[in-house]
Order: structure tokens, then C-alpha cells, then sequence
């Protein structure tokens, strides 16, 4: 192997032929773009977890917890059962009442839900189990990108997803877009959207 061929190998370029994926007309790799639209939905989701309602949370979670397979769903319920306290614990496995329990703890605690679907598995290993099969996937397997997409879909929160393409999670993912300090009547710190000149 060449030098260049294993440059093209670290920076992920190897052609239009090549393992990482295919080619846009510039040669560069478009592998990268499912990672920038999961990115966004998580964007979306997070937007959507400032600023929904619980109602419409509950609904939304709702739905995206019923994308999840069975085993998805015992984790996410015996990750509840350890974290939340005694009377805000799930009472059964029903996707309603793990919905209920996680926009408790959001509620409770702002950054629960997107920290514990990252690793719905973590700190569950010793003394419970969702069986041998998924054992070791505990540390491994994150939901977010789906429940986040899920959530993102639902129609309960669709009218609070209006504001997300100024705000400041879209920021995040959108180099077009920069945020300004808030200004004394401000409730929250604005967006805008850069087009060649200043904001106003």
C-alpha cells in the first residue's frame, strides 16, 4: 500500500469504489451523512424535551418506546426501576407507564432521558437481567437515535416543533445558524440564520 493509499485510508477517502462508502461528484465520501441527519433528530429531540409540554411528552414517548423490540424496553424499565425513586418507578413493563416514569425524571432531572438512552443498560448488570442473549450489549446498545426520531414524528408534539429551525439546539448541528446573547427583555437567547451580513 502507498502513502497516499493509506492517507485516503485514515481520512476515509478510498474512492469511488472504495469500503467507506460511496462518492459525491467531487470525490469526497458521503458515509458521513447518516451520522448528520441522527444528529439532527437528536437536536429535534432535545428541542422537544425544553420545550413541549409533559403531555405531550408522555404521548410522544409513548409512541417511540412501542419502535422499541422487548428487550429494549426491559432495559429501559428495570434503568427506571434502579434510578428513579420508589414512587416514581414504572409499576409494570406497559410502554404508558414507562413513558409516564421517564418524563418524570426528565421533569425532575433536564438532561435524564438523553443520558439514559445513550446507555440504557448501564448499572442494571449486576443482580437483574433482560437474559444471557442481550447481556452483553449493556454498555453498548443506545436507543437514542431511535426514540429521539420516534418522538421527533409524533403528532402530539408537532406544533412544538415549529420554533426548532431557530433555536438553539438547531444551532448546534447548523453552521449556518449562530446564537446571540439575550438581551434584557429577552425570555431566552435567539437564533438567526447567517445569510452574508449581520443578524438584526
Amino acid at each position: 500500500m502507498s502513502i497516499r493509499d493509506g492517507v485516503d485510508r485514515l481520512t476515509g477517502k478510498t474512492g469511488k469504489t472504495g469500503k467507506t462508502g460511496k462518492t459525491d461528484r467531487t470525490g469526497e465520501p458521503t458515509q458521513r451523512q447518516p451520522d448528520v441527519e441522527q444528529a439532527r433528530e437528536i437536536a429535534r429531540y432535545k428541542y422537544l424535551l425544553r420545550m413541549a409540554s409533559l403531555e405531550q411528552l408522555e404521548q410522544a414517548h409513548v409512541e417511540a418506546f412501542t419502535t422499541l423490540q422487548p428487550e429494549q424496553q426491559e432495559r429501559l424499565f428495570l434503568r427506571l426501576c434502579r434510578d428513579l425513586p420508589e414512587e416514581d418507578r414504572p409499576i409494570g413493563r406497559a410502554v404508558a407507564e414507562l413513558a409516564h416514569a421517564a418524563v418524570v425524571a426528565q421533569e425532575a432531572d433536564r438532561g435524564y432521558l438523553v443520558r439514559m438512552l445513550r446507555r440504557p443498560g448501564h448499572g442494571i448488570s449486576d443482580g437483574l437481567s433482560v437474559g444471557a442473549s442481550a447481556e452483553h450489549s449493556f454498555f453498548a446498545d443506545s436507543v437514542l437515535g431511535q426514540v429521539a426520531a420516534a418522538a421527533a414524528r409524533s403528532e402530539a408534539v408537532s406544533e412544538s416543533l415549529a420554533g426548532f429551525e431557530n433555536s438553539l439546539e438547531a444551532a448546534q448541528v447548523d453552521a449556518s445558524i449562530f446564537v446571540r446573547s439575550p438581551g434584557p427583555d429577552d425570555h431566552g437567547a435567539g437564533v438567526a440564520r447567517l445569510s452574508g451580513g449581520s443578524a438584526g
